[in-house]
């Protein structure tokens, strides 16, 4: 079995924050395109290690302020980290093992990006959701291929969610992406599902030369504000992030 290209399995001491040799932040608000409700920061407070080998993503819920007219305005801090500038990779295997807590208004996710984004910018650059839950008692997996301009088509797939641990994996092929949830797979997304020049996830160019990980934890947007009954804090576990590769495997 080839060895990992990355690994992390989370061990450090408790309320330490992600391993900054192989992870950094995406910070601030701004909605993220999305129209999400958190603001990003690095604070140990919403991405740190438990000390039982886990990462732990965590929500939290500020205190109302008010905006320019007086009106009540809640405000949210939650994590979002990244391997770009640390580790990125084409082909091969990304997996990790995740706990959720499914709820409306709360977005989390595992996923890649192609780590020429900022020169090509996205949808250009590829984006692969290995895992995302919208809180409708479901995980979504999709793959996004620019089609001309802004427009993206994606393929993906529903699957029923609870709040156990599991195993989320994607195995990337030159010709196809294949998704898995403890050894199952699901969904296999076949470069031909779009114009062959938006594939950009092949051997050959153009493609975007490798795509780095991302884990977090929005709130709010176009999943839909969370409800009154939606518990603040809210903490995405992770057990371990591993990368096996690299390059293209044959299918």
């Amino acid at each position: 079995m080839a060895a990992y290209t990355f690994q992390d399995e989370f061990d450090g001491p408790a309320g330490a924050p992600p391993d900054p040799s192989k992870w950094s932040y995406d910070l601030g608000g701004g909605g993220w395109g999305n129209n999400e409700l958190e603001v990003y920061t690095d604070s140990p407070a919403r991405a740190f290690q438990d000390g039982r080998s886990h990462l732990v993503i965590r929500a939290g819920k500020l205190a109302a302020s008010s905006d320019h007219d007086g009106r009540p305005q809640v405000r949210y801090h939650s994590a979002r980290i990244k391997t770009l500038g640390h580790f990125a990779q084409s082909g091969g295997t990304f997996e990790a093992r995740i706990k959720l807590n499914s709820q409306r208004g709360l977005w989390p996710a595992f996923w890649l990006m192609g780590q020429d984004i900022s020169t090509t910018g996205w949808p250009g650059c590829g984006e692969v959701d290995v895992l995302e839950d919208f809180g409708y008692s479901a995980v979504q997996s999709s793959v996004h291929v620019p089609a001309g301009g802004d427009a993206v088509h994606s393929a993906h797939r529903d699957l029923a969610s609870d709040t156990g641990w599991h195993v989320y994996q994607m195995a990337w092929l030159a010709d196809r992406m294949s998704f898995s949830r403890d050894g199952r797979e699901y969904l296999t997304v076949h470069r031909d599902f779009c114009p062959p020049a938006a594939w950009v996830y092949g051997p050959e160019p153009p493609h975007n030369g490798g795509m780095f990980l991302l884990l977090n934890l929005a709130v709010g947007g176009n999943v839909g504000d969370p409800p009154d009954s939606v518990e603040f804090p809210v903490d995405l576990m992770v057990d371990y992030v591993r990368v096996r590769g690299p390059g293209f495997a044959a299918g």
